[in-house]
């Protein structure tokens, strides 16, 4: 275990189901705290909320124009987003095993607080010069 995950509050998820079961959701809304998501697929809809020291594992945003949303002290594997606004997005103090994946995604004004730029990997994205970093 990254020892230094767990003192940033974000802890590693263990998974028990097979790679074939996943849950299709259109929205996140509201304070979502120690929580673990796994091979979770969120299309559409206006996501508001705070994900806060969750585990998030193999899921996928697909056409998402996000309201607000903030990953605070989130332990993040294998998280792909495609064709979606970042502009509200926020990370903040997670930890990642695996860069995350964005795709064709309009990412002018997300927020990485405490976090590297290195730790994403842009396709075909636009405003990737206009990240926020603090």
């Amino acid at each position: 275990m990254n020892l230094n995950a767990k003192r940033q509050g974000a802890m590693p998820l263990s998974i028990q189901q097979s790679c074939e079961q996943k849950s299709t959701i259109t929205e996140l809304k509201g304070l979502l705290e120690s929580r673990h998501f796994a091979r979770l697929h969120i299309c559409e809809g206006g996501n508001t909320a705070i994900v806060y020291r969750s585990n998030l594992k193999q899921c996928l945003f697909k056409d998402v124009q996000f309201k607000s949303l903030l990953f605070n002290r989130c332990y993040i594997d294998e998280v792909c987003f495609e064709n979606c606004d970042m502009a509200n997005v926020f990370f903040s103090h997670c930890v990642f095993t695996k860069p995350i994946r964005l795709r064709e995604c309009r990412v002018a004004g997300m927020r990485l607080l405490n976090m590297s730029l290195e730790m994403f990997i842009f396709e075909e994205c636009t405003g990737v010069e206009q990240i926020l970093t603090g």
